[in-house]
């Protein structure tokens, strides 16, 4: 019976031994210590970059969509979607065989106009010396003046009529205005376009620019040739001010800003981009993150960590703040170079509060 007893009680004991052995194992300074704990940084002089941050489509150097200048019915295309051309490269043809037809017999009404004013001339020339020598009438000398001049005029109206139908001849064949790489095509084979009928749109992306706008109070900080970063699924590229407009877009209160882009190999014309305009840089700056600041009835604090001995306190500190810049803001008063300010952990500390600082 007595061996019974024992055996509850060894157990008993054993477990209140336990106990004081795992109060006795916690680390001083743990969350049960009553310590808030905080991350801090380390207040220096440092510099800090102004950024005007914008966004918008990229596009190529140069984007059109060209348009056909003579009607009919598609004969041929040349290039196919995605390919190169060259300025003034044929990439396909309409019927022209009645346009063909008209440039010949201009070509022939030239040569006869041409034949015509020749004998017209001579006859004028004839006529000039045959009357300094009262060979002819006054009548017969007017005669081949009048028609010389119907011969010049006839001469000159073959001669327009030559180059509208070589134009014309020229036009059915589709040629590229610029050079560039063909991003949309618009018509098929046998298709019938109308003059001013889209054909195909070219591209120019060998250079990238981003059109974009900024507002009335940020226009003035920018200039041409400023350096600025593009940023587009995860990567950067470097970028520079192209150039600004001085009246706003339409029906809107931005001025058009451009950007060029350089070595954006994985952008394409059309996809959405980010930048920040590098616009000024401010040197020797006492400053941290504006979401550090603590603010209460118009006066704004910060938490200034103090050691004393193996203890950590934060101190509430009035400061006096300077210019904003970006997400940072300057401090003018109230701390110094050195202090370590809490930057996380600080929303339940009071004035004195005893702190844990955690990396």
């Amino acid at each position: 019976m007595k061996i019974r007893h024992i055996l509850p009680l060894l157990l008993i004991l054993s477990l209140g031994a336990c106990g004081k052995k795992e109060e006795q194992a916690k680390p001083r300074g743990s969350k049960n210590d009553g310590r808030q704990a905080v991350m801090v940084e380390e207040l220096m002089l440092r510099d800090v970059d102004e950024y005007i941050r914008v966004s918008g489509k990229v596009e190529g150097i140069t984007d059109i969509v060209m348009s056909s200048e003579s009607a009919g019915r598609v004969l041929a295309l040349y290039k196919n979607l995605g390919d190169n051309v060259k300025q003034g490269e044929r990439l396909g043809m309409v019927e022209n065989e009645v346009l063909r037809i008209r440039l010949r017999q201009a070509e022939t009404a030239l040569s006869a106009a041409g034949s015509s004013l020749e004998n017209a001339q001579r006859n004028r020339d004839y006529a000039t010396s045959s009357r300094a020598q009262n060979l002819i009438s006054e009548a017969e000398f007017s005669t081949a003046v009048s028609a010389f001049e119907n011969a010049t005029a006839l001469f000159d109206g073959a001669e327009a009529g030559l180059e509208s139908a070589r134009l014309a001849y020229n036009n059915s064949y589709l040629s590229a205005p610029e050079k560039g790489r063909i991003s949309q095509v618009h018509v098929a084979i046998g298709q019938y376009i109308a003059p001013g009928a889209p054909v195909v749109s070219i591209t120019d992306a060998s250079t990238l620019i981003l059109k974009t706008g900024v507002g009335e109070s940020q226009i003035g900080k920018i200039k041409v040739g400023q350096s600025a970063t593009v940023s587009h699924q995860g990567k950067e590229y470097a970028a520079k001010v192209r150039g600004l407009g001085i009246r706003p877009l339409l029906g809107s209160s931005n001025y058009p800003v451009e950007l060029t882009i350089s070595g954006g190999s994985g952008i394409l014309p059309g996809m959405v981009v980010s930048a920040r305009i590098k616009v000024n840089t401010f040197r020797n700056l006492l400053y941290t993150e504006i979401a550090n600041i603590e603010n209460q009835y118009d006066k704004n604090y910060l938490f200034v960590v103090r050691e004393e001995g193996e203890k950590v306190f934060a101190d509430k500190h009035e400061v006096t703040l300077g210019r904003s810049i970006a997400e940072f803001v300057e401090i003018i008063q109230g701390v110094e170079t050195g202090d370590k300010i809490v930057i996380s952990g600080s929303e339940n500390l009071d004035d004195g509060s005893a702190v844990n600082i955690r990396n």
